[in-house]
């Protein structure tokens, strides 16, 4: 393999940060259920994702890393709720998920498509102030072999956006 061209600077026309996270509880797909082409999904089983809205920009981040198995993606994201009654987010610790992001810019990408994201920690504050966070902050991480996938409709792959009592369907299968 060799270089064959540079890279030119671009105009700065895009806009960071996450506009919507929807959860769905990892369950194992066989390679076959799961369709891209290159690096945009094309086609998934059908499966029940839930919106998680946060309070807090929401922290999405994907790097390459390097460890003893070779090359990977690192994904991670951070989402921060208010209210005290954290119930209902420890259970995201108990399963593994994926996640699928909205980006500012009108693209969706799913995170732990392959191997899942687990829940980190859980952080309960009360604040010091009136104006501090009374809520609970949540992160996930994930290692994939390959870089998120873009989705194009992911409403009409197989994606099915449910109500907020995504409680059933996370515990129903252990």
């Amino acid at each position: 393999m060799e270089i064959i061209s540079g890279y030119n600077r671009k105009c700065k026309d895009s806009i960071g940060g996450v506009k919507g996270v929807w959860i769905m509880k990892w369950l194992n797909h066989s390679l076959s259920q799961i369709v891209t082409n290159g690096n945009q999904l094309t086609s998934f089983p059908e499966v029940f994702i839930y919106k998680f809205e946060s309070i807090e920009n929401v922290n999405a981040n994907e790097a390459q890393e390097t460890d003893d198995g070779g090359k990977y993606w690192k994904q991670s994201l951070g989402l921060t709720f208010q209210g005290s009654d954290s119930s209902n987010i420890e259970i995201l610790q108990r399963v593994d998920t994926r996640i699928l992001i909205l980006d500012n810019n009108g693209l969706y990408r799913i995170f732990g498509l392959y191997n899942g994201m687990l829940a980190g920690n859980i952080d309960y504050t009360t604040g010091g102030g009136k104006s501090d966070l009374n809520g609970i902050k949540i992160s996930f991480e994930g290692k994939e072999e390959k870089q998120s996938v873009f989705v194009d409709s992911p409403f009409e792959i197989g994606f099915i956006e449910e109500g907020f009592n995504y409680y059933k369907d996370f515990t129903m299968y252990g």
